[in-house]
Formats: structure tokens, C-alpha cells, sequence
């Protein structure tokens, strides 16, 4: 008969262990608790009848047999996810984003990704929400942040600056033209990027005055002051497209250099698969096209701003 083999989901959780050289950094990768690891491995250890682990006051080390052990499942467990990543060539590529990336930046350049890459497939998921690679049928994600997920690749896309943007028809076309000015305008809000935080950022000591409308996501946002109803703080990379359709302006020139980016994200077992690979490679060409160049005459960012 063949050897019984642990489950798949244990032998993860070694392997995890094992390379963090802790229960408490696997825990943090796998979404479980410190409780939960230490139970999986003592059972483990009791199922293969040796000891796995030396647990010590400080964390854990691999017994010689433990380390040996790591090194099998974890070439066992590359083997394994190259080979579902081969046969997932069969179907769409999915990826998790953000709905305002998404609608203002990602969406318009898909056709030229298509035109290159006919034979993938591209599954859009937009939300909120920070995509489980655990849990869901997510190959990439695109994520704005300071790149410290835990138990991801997080590859640097694009820096960011920010600064206002409004609808050329906003106010009859009289745009503010100093900071003042622009304090005293109706200024759209978001939580996410605070108007008060913004001047402060520049050193101005203004207090916006006028409050137009508050918008829980940066696509309301953006989409409400291309229709005018006010000034909105906006990114570049998101703010570019519409800039360059002329459905929205700067009416200053303030730039404020944000201290997060945007990161390619996806598990580290997907790290080799073909289709992800090219379509990480097509998002960075894109990525450096709207950026580049960032910064133009009289448009320097400021301080780094959250």
C-alpha cells in the first residue's frame, strides 16, 4: 500500500514554520494563530513519531531531522504549485484591484494587453477589500499601501504624489489659482486623503473652509468632480487618464508626495507562472508610461504625505 501521507494543509503549515524559524511568523502567514501552529506541529511530530521542532524560550529551531524534512516539502510543495500553475493556463488569469484603479486606469489600457497577449484571459475583480489569496481564486492584486503584507511577493508599480483636481467647467471656468483660493473653494472629501493633512503637508496654514460633499471611495470621488460638484484631491496615476482627456484639470500647481505606492502583489507559489509573469511585466511597462515623467516644471512634490 502506498504511505499514508499528512494532509496537504499540515504540511504547509510546516513548511511555513520552518522557514520563518518561528510559529509566530507562520501564524501571521497562514491567518491562524500561534495556538493553532503549535498544535498542528505537535501533531505532526506524533504522527511521523520524531521530533520536528527544538522549542526553546525564544522561538523554535529544526532538529536535524526537521531540517531535512523542510527541505522535502518545500521542494515537494514548489513541484506541486508549478504544476497547478500550468494547468491553470487553461483559464483566466484573475485579478483583484481596486475599483477606482480599476475604472480609471486599468480598464483603458486592457485593450492593448489584449492585443498583445490574445491567448490570456484577464478576470477583473474590483473591490475594497484586500484580496485572501488563501481563500480566493486570486492570481495578482494590485494594492496600495506601504508593501508590508505579510506572506506575499509585493513588488514596487509606481510612486505616487497627489494634488487637486476639478472639472475645467468647474465654478464657469474661474478656477482658484492660489492655495487660498483653493481653502475657500466647495473641495470634495474623502477620508483616505484629507484636505487639512494636505495643506499641512505643504507647510500652508489654511483651514478648508467650504465642504461640498464627503465620498467613502476614490472612484465616487473622482467622478463627482468631473462632474463639477467640486475640487478633489486625487493621485496621479489615477488622475492622469482624465487629465489627459481634458475631463479634468489642475487648478494649482501643488504637488504633495505620498509616503505609500502602489505593489504587484500575489503569493509566492504563483511567482513562477508564465501568464503572471507577463502580465506583471506588461503592468510595469504601463505603469512607467503614466508616471514618467513624474515630476514637470513648477510641479514639485512636497513632503511625503499618507
Amino acid at each position: 500500500m502506498p504511505t499514508r501521507l499528512p494532509p496537504l494543509q499540515t504540511l504547509r503549515t510546516f513548511e511555513a514554520a520552518a522557514r520563518h524559524r518561528s510559529f509566530t511568523g507562520a501564524a501571521r502567514e497562514l491567518h491562524l494563530t500561534h495556538g493553532a501552529i503549535s498544535h498542528q506541529m505537535r501533531a505532526l511530530e506524533q504522527e511521523l513519531g520524531v521530533a520536528l521542532f527544538e522549542r526553546r524560550s525564544r522561538g523554535v529551531t529544526l532538529t536535524p531531522q526537521g531540517e531535512r524534512f523542510a527541505e522535502a516539502v518545500h521542494d515537494a510543495l514548489e513541484r506541486l504549485a508549478h504544476s497547478v500553475a500550468e494547468l491553470r493556463g487553461a483559464r483566466a488569469l484573475t485579478i483583484s484591484v481596486l475599483p477606482a484603479f480599476a475604472s480609471h486606469w486599468l480598464i483603458p489600457r486592457l485593450a492593448d494587453f489584449n492585443q498583445r497577449h490574445p491567448e490570456i484571459d484577464i478576470n477583473v475583480r474590483a473591490s475594497p477589500v484586500l484580496a485572501d489569496f488563501g481563500k480566493e481564486d486570486v492570481d495578482l492584486a494590485v494594492r496600495y499601501g506601504g508593501g508590508n503584507w505579510p506572506g506575499v511577493v509585493a513588488l514596487p508599480l509606481a510612486d505616487e504624489d497627489v494634488f487637486p483636481v476639478c472639472s475645467p467647467r468647474f465654478a464657469d471656468g474661474h478656477l482658484p489659482r492660489t492655495l487660498r483660493e483653493l481653502a475657500a473653494a466647495p473641495l470634495l472629501h474623502t477620508p483616505l486623503q484629507p484636505w487639512d493633512a494636505w495643506f499641512s503637508a505643504l507647510g500652508v496654514d489654511v483651514m478648508p473652509g467650504r465642504r461640498a460633499m464627503t465620498f467613502a471611495e476614490t472612484d465616487m470621488l473622482l467622478r463627482a468632480a468631473i462632474d463639477g460638484l467640486g475640487i478633489a484631491l486625487s493621485r496621479r496615476l489615477l488622475a492622469q487618464p482624465e487629465l489627459d482627456a481634458g475631463r479634468l484639470v489642475r487648478p494649482v500647481p501643488d504637488s504633495v508626495k505620498s509616503d505609500r505606492r502602489y505593489f504587484i502583489v500575489y503569493p509566492p507559489a504563483h511567482a513562477k507562472e508564465p501568464r503572471l509573469a507577463v502580465f506583471r511585466t506588461w503592468l510595469m511597462e504601463q505603469a512607467r508610461a503614466t508616471t514618467m515623467p513624474r515630476v514637470l516644471d513648477g510641479d514639485a512634490p512636497s513632503e511625503a504625505f499618507g
